[in-house]
């Protein structure tokens, strides 16, 4: 098992959305933080696996999470994005904050396992340390 293992991962996403937000944020806000921390994971990923590569990496981290997550699949069914992405905060919108920033924190851990299992979790380690650096600096890990 790897270090960033699901719970520890899911606890950084939470911990990378949790300051953009603020105590009285909003659906609103959330969607904004959402939106910049998923650029953060894709501008980091892009020179490594290319747009097409973080493209299908956040398709399939969609799908998934939309197990847990089923208004998620929302997401999928709406009209064609110029990213997979985009519709992820259309649904966000329409989701008790709470809720939704569980569902997003779904989304990024699911992605980054997916980038651990394709580039190994050193490399992925690092992107995340670069796309995240504030929320990276204490991140608790599994043990196991």
């Amino acid at each position: 098992m790897t270090v960033l293992g699901e719970v520890a991962l899911r606890l950084l996403a939470r911990k990378v959305l949790t300051p953009q937000v603020g105590s009285a944020g909003g659906v609103e806000d959330l969607a904004s933080a959402v939106r910049r921390t998923y650029d953060d994971l894709a501008r980091v990923s892009i020179p490594l696996i290319g747009q097409l590569g973080v493209d299908a990496l956040t398709g399939r981290a969609i799908h998934l999470a939309q197990r847990e997550y089923p208004w998620l699949a929302d997401a999928r069914d709406a009209e064609p994005a110029p990213e997979p992405f985009a519709h992820v905060i259309v649904c966000l919108a329409r989701q008790d904050p709470a809720i939704a920033t569980e569902g997003a924190a779904a989304v990024f851990a699911t992605y980054a396992g997916l980038l651990i299992t394709f580039i190994g979790e050193p490399l992925t380690t690092g992107l995340l340390r670069k796309a995240w650096p504030d929320a990276f600096s204490t991140t608790p890990t599994e043990e196991t």
